[in-house]
């Protein structure tokens, strides 16, 4: 069904560059800087004035997310949000360019077309200045990590994790990805994609534990070489653990010295050891 919106002298311009543009979110100072465009040299009361005609006539949505918008173009027949579940993530870098938050574990996985399931709370990574915004907080969780700027990529205008980025943030904190049958169901097909010499860029400021996981995470997808040349990189020193602590479970891997006692039971292949 086709909504009618309105729309008039003062806000035509700006929507029309708004969809030459295909902006997904817009701010106050996006507005500014489209009215500047056509010429006009407008104040902040003369920004928020157009702004809040473009909500009134139904070209720009509510987000949590203060001070930004989502845009709704006239090709979807009336003012409906997009369903995009990155779009808060989307509005948190438009109102604040130099936030840290970045993609990571499942939502990462998922944006990188190797996890089949949406997570129920999508992940975002923060350095350790970093802080989850409100406007996140109750429908995304977070994990402590500054991953280094090899491990990060963008897609769909997303800052995410690569997939040797995504190995190391799990080998580090195994327990912060909460899809195990998923990884075990992706990792035998991603691993051998893995680029073996990117993660041990990664790794070396990890701890000793981290590096064992990550050549343990490769070797179990089946990259044996991958996991041979972490390990030559950094020897394991002594055994660690994927997973909780139980005595007698799950699976030792010789090499890597890893106590495996919470991914084997969802992994399509062995270890390679």
């Amino acid at each position: 069904m086709t909504v009618a919106r309105t729309i008039g002298r003062s806000t035509a311009e700006v929507v029309e560059q708004l969809e030459l543009d295909g902006d997904l979110v817009v701010t106050l100072d996006r507005v500014a800087g489209v009215l500047r465009q056509s010429g006009r040299e407008p104040d902040d009361a003369a920004v928020r004035r157009v702004a809040y005609d473009l909500q009134r006539g139904g070209w720009l949505g509510p987000l949590r997310t203060r001070g930004v918008w989502e845009f709704l173009p006239g090709a979807r027949g009336g003012a409906f949000g997009s369903g995009d579940r990155f779009i808060e993530f989307r509005a948190q870098h438009a109102v604040n360019p130099g936030w840290s938050g970045t993609l990571a574990m499942e939502s990462a996985a998922s944006l990188l077309g190797l996890a089949q399931r949406i997570p129920e709370r999508e992940v975002v990574a923060l350095d350790a200045a970093g802080a989850l915004p409100k406007a996140l907080e109750g429908q995304w969780r977070f994990v402590r990590f500054a991953m280094p700027a090899a491990g990060r990529t963008v897609r769909d205008s997303l800052s995410t994790w690569t997939l040797e980025g995504l190995i190391v943030g799990i080998a580090a904190r195994p327990s912060s990805y909460q899809d195990l049958p998923g990884l075990g169901q992706w990792l035998p097909d991603a691993a051998g994609r893995v680029d073996a010499d990117i993660v041990i860029s990664l790794l070396a400021g990890a701890r000793s534990a981290t590096r064992q996981r990550a050549a343990y995470l490769l070797g179990a997808g089946g990259n044996v070489e991958g996991r041979s040349s972490i390990l030559t990189a950094y020897p394991a020193t002594s055994a660690v653990w994927f997973g909780p602590r139980v005595a007698g479970a799950g699976t030792f891997d010789s090499e890597a010295q890893v106590n495996d006692t919470a991914l084997h039971p969802y992994l399509v292949v062995g270890t390679g050891a």
